[in-house]
């Protein structure tokens, strides 16, 4: 077959994955012939539409879905060869994912089949995993289901947080998407690995972002929950009946028989709260409206008492 230099994509996403990927796909030369927006009532619309309006792209405006079938024929007259979608949280219909020759390139943070569903940042730091992935694969009707065709797999480091993969594997699966849109580009052979969807996997289902902190498990459970929350969700407690959100702390592991969440020790270094096999020493945290403190903040403006309680 001849080299196709002029490779027509659809491009389907939402911020900030979309962003990083699309750029990279216009730095690199890549023709975008249509980009297919979030919702117009997603928070992120009006300024992805601005991003991609700013690029002088072709973006295709729907009412309420893009399974509308204006929507669908407005993709199917660009005559695309592929479809790149980038952390995209509706569900493509049937008929949408034949609105171009070959379909669309799925980009999921995780090593699929695990952790399949929309939350893999938050579940993976949470279930204490020591690596993670990024994986590319071919879209069919469920979710996360289709046949791979890119994975590459990274150590996580010790304070790794949902943010800080996050940010990682967008630039992963950004570089990731070169690669493959090449190859197809060159007409090279693109192996297909089809996924076990009948076996026992991690999943990764929606979560709704608000956990109220259980001083009664254990420390390391905790500060993983504080860390898979960092910075989209809320790891919270209470402190004089004001809400405090827990951004980041460290674990001491030390007997004790205080209450689960006493506070042990407070001063301009320091805010300990027992738990259940040790400590949480708190490092940042946000006070209702107040702010974000640090324990000498905390400890200024509070006075906190040893033996006070968050709950």
């Amino acid at each position: 077959m001849e080299k196709n230099n002029d490779l027509k994509i659809i491009f389907v996403g939402m911020p900030d994955m979309a962003l990083v990927c699309l750029e990279n796909l216009l730095n690199k030369g890549f023709n975008i012939v249509g980009v297919v927006p979030p919702n117009k009532n997603h928070e992120t619309y009006k300024f992805f539409e601005g991003y991609v309006l700013s690029k002088g792209l072709n973006l295709i405006k729907f009412d309420k879905s893009c399974n509308e079938q204006n929507c669908i024929d407005k993709i199917k007259a660009l005559e695309a060869d592929i479809g790149v979608v980038c952390s995209y949280n509706y569900k493509l219909s049937a008929d949408f994912l034949k609105t171009t020759k070959m379909g669309y390139i799925n980009s999921h943070p995780s090593m699929l089949p695990n952790y399949r569903g929309a939350a893999p940042y938050f579940h993976i730091v949470n279930n204490g995993e020591k690596k993670s992935a990024i994986t590319l694969h071919f879209m069919d009707e469920t979710f996360d289901t289709g046949d791979i065709v890119y994975q590459e797999e990274f150590d996580l480091l010790p304070n790794e947080t949902m943010g800080t993969i996050f940010n990682r594997t967008n630039y992963m699966i950004s570089d990731a998407l070169i690669k493959v849109l090449t190859s197809i580009q060159n007409n090279e052979e693109i192996k297909r690995i089809p996924q076990d969807k009948t076996g026992s996997y991690i999943d990764a289902p929606r979560v709704d972002g608000n956990f109220r902190i259980r001083w009664n498990k254990s420390v390391d459970e905790i500060e993983r929950l504080i860390r898979a929350t960092n910075p989209f969700y809320n790891a919270f407690s209470f402190f004089r009946g004001v809400n405090i959100k827990i951004i980041k702390a460290r674990t001491i592991k030390k007997e004790h028989n205080l209450k689960y969440g006493q506070i042990s020790m407070a001063n301009n270094e320091h805010l300990l709260v027992a738990a259940k096999d040790g400590f949480l020493a708190l490092e940042i945290f946000q006070i209702g409206s107040w702010g974000v403190f640090s324990p000498s903040d905390f400890n200024y403006i509070f006075s906190p008492k040893i033996g006070e309680i968050l709950a």
